[in-house]
């Protein structure tokens, strides 16, 4: 079995039921969370099922289309890519596609599996929820494998801030390489935007990714990317800490 796993976006394919449809995606890959692109039609909505602070976490990632979620005390508009993260069963909360949306909105929804650190941090401190933050609200960071004067990096979830959960976003345009890098305490998932085409590699293995694509890459294998001239290279990140970070408790 190859070290890098890829749900291909090409493979994806909706069978819409009262205006809703819903593709689980890599499943098998990692026990500890689930992955589904979703999409729903224009003027339609969903009110998706909510979990306890003991039970799941999970969010959603906007990439196409326009709409807007609300709870009882707060709206949102959705018009570019971004992360919606509900604060656990405290509310039910609505995702509609706007009437005027000229293609469906679609989105990548995640559940992950609580363990005790989870339990603990989400309990002791955590951001304040329900939160979209999108691409554009980030702020932004640097590393040193990465080329920051061509390539801008934005924080979407901050580390340790939402249990062992992290989210963010590279965009750049070609010719770039996002330099090998390692994470070992992180399973890692790659989920391009539309637009984009690199090459993604770890552990020796090379993929070549297009928008809506989702790799999974355990933890342990040094990783990069590599971008030709005239390509994008925007992708969001997803990283969750296999047990938890270190120096905190557990």
């Amino acid at each position: 079995m190859s070290l890098i796993q890829v749900a291909r976006y090409s493979d994806v394919k909706y069978d819409f039921k009262d205006g809703y449809a819903c593709v689980p995606v890599l499943e098998g890959a990692f026990d500890q969370a689930r992955f589904a692109h979703c999409a729903l039609q224009s003027g339609h909505s969903i009110t998706p099922d909510v979990y306890s602070v003991t039970e799941h976490n999970q969010l959603f990632i906007f990439t196409k289309g326009k709409g807007y979620v609300t709870t009882p005390r707060q709206a949102w508009n959705v018009t570019e890519p971004g992360v919606f993260v509900p604060e656990f069963d405290s509310e039910r909360f609505t995702i509609t596609c706007s009437a005027d949306s000229k293609q469906p909105l679609e989105f990548l929804h995640i559940v992950t599996e609580l363990n005790d650190y989870d339990k603990t941090c989400l309990v002791e401190s955590r951001m304040v929820l329900p939160r979209l933050r999108t691409i554009s609200q980030g702020w932004t960071y640097d590393e040193d494998f990465k080329d920051n004067s061509v390539t801008t990096s934005m924080m979407l979830l901050e580390h340790r801030n939402l249990g062992r959960l992290s989210m963010g976003c590279v965009k750049g345009s070609g010719p770039i390489e996002i330099g090998q890098h390692i994470h070992n305490e992180l399973a890692q998932w790659y989920f391009p935007l539309p637009g984009s085409e690199f090459i993604y590699t770890a552990g020796g293995e090379e993929v070549h990714m297009t928008g809506g694509d989702l790799s999974f890459t355990p933890t342990g294998f040094w990783h990069g990317s590599k971008v030709e001239a005239g390509k994008k290279c925007d992708y969001i990140w997803f990283e969750m800490c296999i047990d938890g970070y270190p120096g905190e408790i557990k």
